[in-house]
């Protein structure tokens, strides 16, 4: 049912771990591109949402964010948070091991966080936009809004936000028609953003930008490496649990329902001739 999906992404997820083996620098730059894809889906969303009125604004940002993640996956490039469905998979099938999983996980969300900077730095250079000025308190006040949040509460955010970022993921790997796979991008996306889920490498982009431009003093690097911890763990357990060991356990359940189902082979009485 879900078997050359999963073969598919695990396969991926086991060249991920060579590529982190053997290509490291290449890798990383794989990883830094989709850091700063997400971000101009950031710049975007935020650009769209400052003056828009507020019975509609999620719903814009929303729709408008989906357009990050077409990115990452039309153009090529190492996104986190899609890691965390990959390398299970190559896990459980055996073809890759826990440490391979870690270090593709680690180096990945490095990069994006390079990346993320970069492009926060090359956007405060270029004068902030509309984040750092005229929708700048707008801009202030949803970072504030996640750096004071629990972190029960930003775990939680985290899984569900992932759970359907994979879910796009996975959708993608189940069509090989481009148009499908954008239409199939969009709806998970604008859910977790109009519903205020936590994208860690979204956040990476955010709170590096906050941090460069005057921001409040309610808004600090404790403060973002708080929201980041919480939300990256949530968002690991949103793709690896919810999506990967999901469908994973299914497909296990289809493969033992289908042995169940053979019937064994008829004794032979032990007084019986061999036939020759």
């Amino acid at each position: 049912m879900y078997r050359d999906t999963i073969a598919r992404y695990a396969e991926a997820g086991a060249h991920k771990a060579g590529m982190v083996r053997a290509h490291l620098m290449a890798f990383l730059i794989g990883s830094a591109l989709a850091g700063a894809y997400i971000g101009f889906g950031d710049i975007f969303m935020f650009t769209v949402g400052a003056h828009a009125d507020p019975s509609w604004s999620h719903l814009a940002m929303g729709a408008v964010f989906a357009s990050a993640l077409t990115i990452v996956v039309f153009a090529g490039s190492e996104l986190f948070t899609g890691t965390a469905m990959y390398m299970p998979f190559a896990v459980l099938r055996g073809d890759s091991g826990v440490g391979d999983m870690l270090r593709v996980w680690i180096a990945c969300w490095v990069g994006n966080l390079v990346g993320a900077v970069v492009l926060a730095a090359l956007l405060h250079m270029a004068g902030g936009g509309v984040l750092l000025t005229d929708g700048s308190s707008e801009f202030f006040a949803v970072v504030a809004a996640k750096i004071a949040a629990p972190g029960y509460e930003l775990f939680a955010r985290g899984l569900l936000c992932n759970w359907l970022v994979c879910l796009a993921i996975w959708m993608c790997g189940r069509t090989e028609n481009d148009a499908a796979k954008i239409a199939l991008i969009f709806w998970p996306i604008a859910i977790f953003v109009a519903c205020g889920f936590e994208h860690s490498v979204a956040n990476m982009f955010v709170f590096a930008l906050a941090l460069l431009g005057e921001h409040p003093e309610t808004i600090t690097l404790e403060g973002a490496a708080h929201n980041l911890a919480w939300v990256t763990l949530g968002n690991l357990a949103g793709g690896g649990l919810m999506v990967g060991l999901g469908y994973w356990l299914q497909e296990r359940g289809v493969d033992r329902q289908a042995e169940a189902a053979i019937p064994a082979p008829a004794a032979r009485p032990s007084n019986a001739l061999p036939r020759i």
